[in-house]
């Protein structure tokens, strides 16, 4: 469904959800890869204007585009819209699964600091927790909801960890490193006792999550400085890692 400019970007600005989708079969496979170069274009947003109000009128374009989608209106010209009204349409994905994920996506624009812990884990669901409860029904027709919810918000928790030293000033300057690495574990360790071995047709949508640990290891190095270090992981571990958890089953 994706072009190869499509998918060769998607490669690059989310290499772990692309790199796990590549363990499913071939149609689910592409349904994944649609979904994720869908929320590439949401996350790209508060990058690609000059200002919250441009940003906001780009999501809004976006609620239209999935307005005609849902009510049968027509397609939108654009280079994954077309894609992306097949696959809701195969799949049946519920409405506010996308709004919700929208709305999560809009709150980039905002500088404003998560006032506690709590506020970013809420920022965490409404985003990558969503958006690992939209690839898990991309796969399978039923599914623990509230284990992958918390699945996508350890992954979410653990990105604002890797991205420290970008919004340290920003959205997280009311929050500490420790306390969103902590949070990021806690969540993790939850999510994986809820889920337990999963379906093997799920794997795919959540096996990313499995990198998880392996990040925060290395987040939590004594070299480590989260304030001007870059997080390096290797993509040969990286897939080690991924093939892992495709054979046993857990995150």
């Amino acid at each position: 469904m994706l072009d190869d400019h499509l998918r060769e970007n998607l490669l690059k600005v989310d290499p772990d959800r692309y790199r796990a989708a590549m363990f499913a079969q071939s149609g689910t496979r592409e349904r994944l890869l649609v979904f994720y170069a869908f929320h590439a274009e949401l996350s790209k947003v508060p990058e690609r204007v000059s200002g919250p109000v441009i940003g906001q009128i780009r999501y809004q374009w976006w609620r239209d585009a999935i307005d005609e989608i849902y009510s049968g209106e027509g397609v939108r010209n654009h280079e994954v819209a077309a894609s992306l009204t097949q696959v809701l349409h195969e799949r049946d994905v519920p409405r506010y699964w996308i709004d919700r994920l929208i709305d999560g996506r809009e709150r980039d624009l905002d500088p404003t600091p998560f006032k506690n812990i709590d506020d970013a884990r809420n920022y965490c669901r409404r985003t990558s927790g969503v958006l690992m409860q939209i690839a898990a029904w991309l796969c399978v027709d039923e599914f623990n909801e509230k284990g992958v919810l918390k699945a996508g918000e350890s992954w979410g928790l653990t990105g604002l960890a890797r991205s420290w030293k970008y919004y340290r000033r920003t959205i997280l300057s009311e929050l500490t490193y420790e306390t969103v690495g902590a949070a990021a574990h806690e969540t993790y360790t939850q999510a994986r006792t809820d889920l337990g071995k999963l379906p093997e047709m799920l794997v795919p949508a959540l096996a990313y999550a499995g990198l998880v640990p392996k990040y925060l290891s290395r987040l939590r190095a004594s070299k480590f400085n989260p304030d001007e270090d870059s997080l390096i992981y290797p993509v040969l571990l990286k897939q080690l890692r991924l093939m892992g958890v495709v054979m046993r089953g857990f995150i």
